[in-house]
């Protein structure tokens, strides 16, 4: 049977950082000793938006892999492998195979908007390996056209960008005014975020900043109100390795 659990903005996690220069909502928070959030093989989702520009200093990190999607404005990205900041602007996205272990900064200008995504590869296999990182920019994408909907595919299905995580599918769906009807994978858990606009999905009123979980289902049926944007992260039902 069809499951779809809603989060409004104002259920999922927030933080404030570094004196409100950067405010987070955070679909899928880090785990507490309470309660874990991640589920399939994402860790950690955050939509940061950054009031003034500010830095996250140098910090480490291992065995995780890490993507950074750049929504609006400009992100500057340092780390130990590269030595120097190397910029990414709206569209480019970023990912890290941290592996045996890296650190990073990033300095995010005023006005700029972006996701980071933290995917659980199998940590048995990624903490042997080197880390290593590529940046894309909004070039390399796959885009495409067709009946109402446009779509940017970041990776997964028909993109050949490399990502170490099992089963994983990325892309930006723009729906113009109307109703669609999409085939889903019952074995597939689809994390949607709507960047955009207004509609419903599966029955689900929806506006920016919402936040769906939708697994066990072989249809997605959308109504868009108007323009309706949806970044869209698809994952395994079940994973074949050990989660952290």
């Amino acid at each position: 049977m069809s499951k779809l659990i809603h989060w409004s903005k104002k259920e999922q996690g927030e933080q404030v950082l570094f004196g409100g220069s950067f405010i987070e909502n955070k679909p899928i928070s880090f785990p507490s000793y309470f309660k874990k959030y991640a589920y399939s093989n994402l860790f950690y989702w955050a939509h940061l938006e950054a009031k003034e520009s500010n830095i996250f200093p140098l910090h480490p990190h291992e065995g995780f892999e890490i993507m950074t999607f750049v929504l609006k404005g400009k992100v500057e990205h340092y780390d130990t492998i590269n030595g120097k900041y190397i910029a990414l602007k709206q569209g480019d996205m970023q990912i890290m195979q941290t592996g045996s272990g890296m650190q990073h900064s990033e300095k995010i200008l005023k006005g700029s908007e972006l996701f980071q995504l933290w995917f659980n590869p199998d940590f048995k296999l990624s903490l042997k390996n080197k880390a290593q990182y590529k940046d894309y920019t909004d070039a390399d994408f796959i885009q495409n056209q067709k009946d109402g909907i446009t779509s940017i595919q970041y990776l997964g299905d028909e993109s050949k960008h490399y990502c170490e995580t099992q089963g994983i599918s990325i892309k930006k769906q723009i729906f113009e005014k109307g109703e669609y009807f999409l085939a889903l994978d019952k074995h597939t858990i689809y994390s949607i975020y709507i960047l955009n606009a207004s509609g419903t999905i599966n029955e689900q009123e929806v506006i920016k900043d919402d936040f769906l979980k939708i697994e066990e289902s072989q249809e997605l049926k959308i109504l868009a109100k108007e323009a309706l944007e949806l970044f869209i992260v698809s994952s395994p039902l079940k994973i074949s390795y050990p989660l952290i």
